[in-house]
């Protein structure tokens, strides 16, 4: 897929050559082309993030009202056979204990997390097909289909077969990142197991489409690579997604790394506002696109962020297994969360905000 493999010196060079005056025409048009969304994300657009803010709210409004969606991640599974130099999961970590949730371990997370009010759930697992198996993940979405309204996936990258057994299950989102466009970082991030196949994962999103998925995310792990060539090959990733599976609608995500303490040192890391004028551009350029945020950022900076960008947000998450029935079971996450509030606090400071907290996304009555 020659589209994501960008030519990065050439692309440095254009950003140093972008004006304000560039900046400004993107600003004051009403569709934006590839080219508009490199003038918003270069250094020449740090200046006008007001403006941005302004146009992105109003996009926001037009196309998702006063409304926030909130979902839950549940994870099923801390085994790994990847070996991803960032991740708590990653197989040579092995400082904790791994954990699979049984079918009933998983039907007490679904309480708990029900009990909370929230009716979207994101099932998030490492790779490990002889603990998390097809049969397994199929088997737990169909329980999780009785509990929730939307149930979506975080999971391996699959087969057009094995996604369409996952959707008929009732499985209807899929979300995954590329970790890295950048084909020789990501060889290095990834020294051994499956997900050292960049093309495989690469293609996955494609694979989730074809099987009738109808809602497709992806993303980049940010802080691993410089963020606006990240930005390039995401927006390029998804305008051909768009382009070929027009039935399945695009989410992005905006995950910066916050590896577990010790284990990783960030070789590019992203600031607030590199985030925010990232986040922006997406918005303007891709006006119609679910956007997530999750507890990776703080509650500040996420109250901000729903004010132009974001429409969907997790909260009250657990990052290990099992966390929500037993919050004291387990250390071994994923990833450190910086937003500990509540599911009410959550909702409270959206309304705050002049926002609403919706929990349920759609379910078979919407005729979807």
């Amino acid at each position: 897929m020659a589209y994501v493999d960008i030519d990065k010196t050439a692309l440095q060079r254009r950003f140093v050559g972008i004006s304000a005056d560039e900046v400004r025409h993107s600003l004051g048009k009403d569709r934006l082309s590839s080219a508009d969304f490199m003038n918003l994300i270069s250094p020449s657009a740090a200046k006008f993030l007001p403006q941005m803010r302004k146009k992105a709210a109003v996009l926001k409004k037009m196309h998702f009202g006063k409304t926030v969606r909130i979902y839950a991640p549940l994870y099923v599974s801390s085994y790994c056979i990847n070996n991803c130099l960032y991740c708590g999961f990653r197989t040579g970590n092995k400082s904790e204990t791994r954990k699979r949730l049984s079918l009933e371990q998983i039907r007490k997370e679904a309480v708990a997390i029900k009990k909370l009010g929230i009716d979207s759930v994101l099932i998030v697992s490492g790779e490990d097909p002889i603990f998390v198996s097809l049969g397994f993940l199929e088997t737990a979405v169909k329980e999780l289909k009785r509990i929730f309204s939307y149930v979506s996936l975080e999971i391996y990258p699959l087969d057009v077969e094995g996604y369409r057994t996952l959707f008929k299950a009732g499985a209807h989102g899929l979300t995954i990142y590329q970790e890295t466009y950048d084909r020789e970082l990501y060889r290095h991030l990834h020294p051994s197991g499956p997900k050292r196949d960049y093309d495989n994962r690469l293609a996955a999103p494609a694979r989730a489409a074809e099987a009738g998925f109808y809602n497709i995310g992806i993303g980049a792990l940010l802080g691993l690579y410089d963020w606006r060539s990240e930005a390039v090959s995401i927006a390029a990733h998804a305008s051909w997604l768009m382009k070929k599976y027009w039935k399945s609608k695009m989410q992005f995500s905006f995950p910066r790394i916050t590896p577990i303490e010790g284990a990783f040192k960030v070789p590019a890391p992203v600031s607030e506002k590199e985030l925010e004028q990232m986040m922006l551009a997406f918005r303007l350029s891709f006006p119609e696109c679910d956007m997530v945020l999750s507890t990776r950022e703080n509650c500040e900076f996420r109250n901000r962020a729903v004010l132009h960008s974001v429409n969907m947000m997790s909260a009250g998450s657990s990052v290990v297994p099992g966390g929500y029935a037993s919050p004291r079971e387990g250390k071994l996450g994923q990833f450190s969360r910086r937003d500990a509030r509540t599911v009410k606090e959550v909702a409270k400071d959206l309304k705050k905000l002049g926002l609403e907290a919706v929990f349920k996304d759609w379910d078979k009555c919407m005729g979807l």
